[in-house]
């Protein structure tokens, strides 16, 4: 019988039953690779899958699955495994800030777990410079969006291919109406990703609901079990590295830029992105955040023999 612990985390929040939802198996080394897609498969979340590092460099390895397909990436999952390693004392946070270097497909990443005034544990990830591709006419954005072009831009930004880890379409809104339209499991915007090879398209608008934000985001990516994240890391990278290159934002050696995503979902989140400039050129996004553990289970079933041979 293999008994494989897990927990549930829901990140960008402090209180149970918010945030982002993501699995974490803590002690990933005894699966198999078929293991992992089965136990994403099961669970229907993106699941993060804690193993022994592999580079000399790291101190851990995460792997990221959603249902199937392995991911290079997950920004809120980084954040959920790293809020369960805090909490079962893996990795402690201090007040000054506990560096650990995380290995992933994107490569060696640095994070930072840090002790609040309050107990809590504040995680901030470094995430992987931003790489900015083509310009994305808007009428073509609006034809799969249903909407008016003219309203997919700010000032002169308009959208663009931009990568934090995997290639997504951000794209600029005006019109803070559009930020509500919908979009689940939208053929043209499917046929938008497919025709331009990018993972998912981002919306953001400078009109907010909680003052203290300064974009309203969501991140669309037809075709899986959700259609829309609630908060999604590598997207409020990709969206902070543009605003700050487009200076829809004051540029300055380091800009600190506060996101809210998820209210059309019922769970609104929120974010911290500080980008950092050297000689005029984005060279650091960090991303922080928290999570609240929510559940601690375990799955169990009976392998086959000849792979509990294997793992013995």
């Amino acid at each position: 019988m293999a008994i494989i612990p897990l927990h549930i985390v829901d990140a960008f929040t402090d209180e149970p039953f918010s945030g982002n939802p993501a699995a974490v198996v803590p002690n990933a080394a005894v699966l198999a690779e078929d293991e992992l897609v089965r136990i994403s498969e099961e669970l229907g979340l993106e699941v993060g899958f804690v193993l022994p590092p592999e580079a000399r460099d790291a101190d851990v390895r995460l792997r990221f699955f959603t249902d199937r397909r392995e991911d290079f990436l997950s920004g809120h999952v980084l954040l959920a495994a790293f809020t369960s390693m805090a909490e079962r004392g893996i990795f402690r946070p201090t007040a000054e800030g506990r560096l650990v270097h995380v290995e992933t497909l994107a490569g060696v990443l640095q994070v930072r777990l840090t002790r609040t005034s309050a107990g809590r544990t504040s995680i901030t990830c470094e995430m992987p410079n931003p790489r900015f591709g083509e310009p994305i006419p808007a009428d073509e954005v609006g034809r799969a969006l249903d909407v008016d072009p003219e309203a997919l831009r700010l000032g002169d930004s308009g959208p663009q291919r931009v990568s934090c880890g995997f290639d997504q379409i951000i794209v600029p809104v005006a019109d803070r109406t559009v930020m509500m339209g919908r979009w689940r499991d939208s053929p043209g915007i499917k046929n938008l990703l497919d025709g331009r090879g990018a993972a998912g398209l981002v919306l953001f608008s400078p009109e907010t609901h909680d003052p203290a934000a300064q974009f309203h985001c969501r991140f669309m990516h037809p075709g899986g079990r959700r259609c829309e994240d609630l908060a999604s890391g590598t997207c409020l990278a990709a969206t902070a590295a543009y605003a700050v290159k487009y200076g829809l934002v004051p540029r300055q050696e380091h800009v600190v830029i506060r996101t809210e995503q998820g209210h059309c979902l019922g769970r609104p989140t929120q974010a911290v992105l500080d980008v950092r400039v050297l000689h005029d050129e984005i060279h650091r996004v960090e991303l922080t955040g928290s999570g609240a553990v929510v559940m601690r289970g375990s799955f169990q079933y009976q392998r086959p023999a000849a792979m509990n041979t294997a793992q013995a």
